[in-house]
Order: structure tokens, then C-alpha cells, then sequence
């Protein structure tokens, strides 16, 4: 299946951004998560670290973004404070 991704939701309190693969909550398609982040893993030459509830980090995307699968509410990632988001949604982007 080819996944339509595009940010839904952005929480600059909260420092999380959320990501759809059809235009809608995606809580029933883990196969989406799954092929965005082997996606940027490839792009990126890094590595995923299970780091544990349905959370995962890419060894080397630069910014120490938690990408997390959430079955109510779908694909988030998780955006440290040092980092504003408009550098976060410009790399997320490339892989949309």
C-alpha cells in the first residue's frame, strides 16, 4: 500500500507533531509507522532502538526524535526542547 503522509497536528507545549497516512487517524495501521521509520533508517544510514511502548529512536536523524505508535491515535514524534519545530517538519517532510 502506498501511505499519503502529512502532519495533522502540532503541540509546540506538549513538543510532539502528528503525522497521518491517509488523511485521517491512522490507530488501525501500524504498517504505516513501520514503513516511515525504515524509510528515514534508510535515507539516514542510522540504526532504530526499541526504546520501548511502541517507541523508537533512529540512531543519527540529528535531532533525538522519539517516533512513537500509539493504536488510538496513530504515528507521533516526539521533539526534544532544544530544537524548534520547523527543522523537525522540513526533515519529516523529505520522507512524505
Amino acid at each position: 500500500m502506498k501511505y499519503q503522509y502529512k502532519i495533522t497536528h502540532i503541540s509546540r507545549d506538549e513538543r510532539w507533531i502528528s503525522i497521518s497516512s491517509n488523511g485521517e487517524f491512522d490507530c488501525e495501521d501500524p504498517e504505516s509507522f513501520l514503513i516511515l521509520l525504515k524509510r528515514i533508517k534508510d535515507s539516514i544510514g542510522g540504526e532504530i532502538e526499541d526504546i520501548g511502548d511502541t517507541r523508537y529512536l533512529i540512531r543519527n536523524d540529528g535531532f533525538g526524535l522519539i517516533y512513537q505508535w500509539d493504536d488510538c491515535f496513530g504515528i507521533y514524534v516526539i521533539y526534544p526542547r532544544n530544537v524548534t519545530e520547523k527543522p523537525i517538519i522540513n526533515f519529516l517532510e523529505q520522507y512524505f
